[in-house]
């Protein structure tokens, strides 16, 4: 799921439970229009705030290519070191992920919004 700096989801794509979630990132990512401006819709953000699930070099190259920073932390698995700059994450950036912690939060919360409980409705 996407959302926006104030919690409101933009786009969301339904996946197996067993699957990667980095594997529909970019699917889910290329799908996303933010209103703004009159005028044709951006469809990039300049941040891709993420968990250590979405730590794979296909997405941090998929960011740089369409000029997004991506914050996501690495992953704690030994791995070789790779060759180059050390990849930069800020800290104070990561702490907005919290929104989309809580978007989740009151999806579950409200969960009647997917759910057909009322039988008179």
């Amino acid at each position: 799921m996407v959302c926006d700096a104030n919690g409101v989801p933009l786009h969301f794509r339904l996946s197996p439970g067993q699957a990667s979630d980095v594997s529909h990132a970019q699917p889910l990512l290329d799908a996303v229009k933010i209103a703004g401006k009159p005028g044709r819709p951006r469809k990039r953000s300049r941040w891709l705030l993420a968990d250590k699930g979405y730590d794979a070099e296909h997405l941090r190259q998929y960011c740089d290519r369409y000029r997004m920073q991506p914050v996501i932390p690495l992953r704690a698995m030994p791995r070789k070191p790779r060759p180059g700059l050390p990849r930069l994450f800020d800290r104070p950036k990561y702490r907005q992920r919290n929104i989309i912690e809580r978007m989740f939060g009151w999806l579950k919360e409200n969960r009647r919004i997917g759910t057909r409980y009322d039988k008179l409705a």
